[in-house]
């Protein structure tokens, strides 16, 4: 598999989406010569910092370290617990972060996570959100990813079955037929076809219908609650004054 960087706005599910992979495809297990394997391995980075991700990486594993040790012992000790583990794929979240940096700052880190690939012989998943895609000019040469784009929701048939499914687990005890074509375009255009902004809205007004014994969410309780403006590239919500 070649490495993916998967990028979207902010609260749109990017995180979801890998963590669902890894719960369906990656839960470790004790092989039968008792060995313990990892097949992926999920950390999180906030800088261009090469020690802080391998810092990442030993947490993940639980393995006792020291974050002030020198870079190459981490980085001896991350890969040895990455191949002891016979990990297959290695994700990286919040991968816009690197930007953070200076130029020289973001090279180091690109340049060693194309080591650390090449070293385990195994596909990097950078995740983030849409300028974390400015890596992949930036690095000399290119670094090597296929870029995959999470698309906001479009006011159609599958935002219809997503708000269908969605209703389907609201503790609600009347329909509110919330994929009916009047409340399906209400609501996307309440959300901006952010997924977090569809969920935050609905289990906000789910909240107040149950408060208010309606159990039903209408159109009256969606425009009550349509203060929120779609998600900002820094994760925050607004209210419309």
């Amino acid at each position: 598999m070649p490495n993916l960087m998967v990028v979207g706005d902010s609260n749109c599910g990017k995180t979801t989406v890998i963590r669902r992979f890894k719960e369906f495809s990656g839960q470790p297990y004790v092989s039968d010569d008792a060995t313990s394997i990892r097949p992926v391995i999920y950390v999180e980075i906030h800088k261009p910092d090469e020690r802080e991700l391998y810092t990442a990486i030993l947490s993940e594993f639980w393995a006792p370290h020291n974050p002030a040790a020198p870079l190459a012992k981490l980085r001896h000790q991350a890969i040895h617990l990455l191949r002891q583990s016979q990990t297959r794929m290695l994700i990286i979240d919040e991968a816009h972060t690197i930007n953070n940096g200076s130029p020289a700052r973001r090279m180091d880190t690109m340049n060693e996570l194309k080591m650390l690939g090449n070293v385990l012989s195994i596909p990097l998943v950078l995740v983030g959100t849409r300028n974390a895609a400015q890596l992949l000019v930036a690095s000399h040469p290119p670094s090597r990813y296929e870029l995959v784009s999470l698309p906001a929701w479009s006011a159609n048939a599958e935002f219809q079955g997503f708000l269908k499914s969605f209703e389907s687990i609201l503790p609600l005890k009347q329909a509110s037929k919330l994929y009916s074509p009047e409340l399906t375009t209400f609501i996307h255009e309440i959300s901006g076809g952010n997924t977090g902004n569809v969920e935050y809205l609905l289990r906000e007004c789910a909240k107040e219908a149950i408060k208010k014994g309606s159990e039903v969410i209408d159109r009256k309780l969606l425009e009550k609650n349509q203060w929120m403006r779609p998600t900002r590239t820094d994760g925050t919500r607004e209210r419309t004054l």
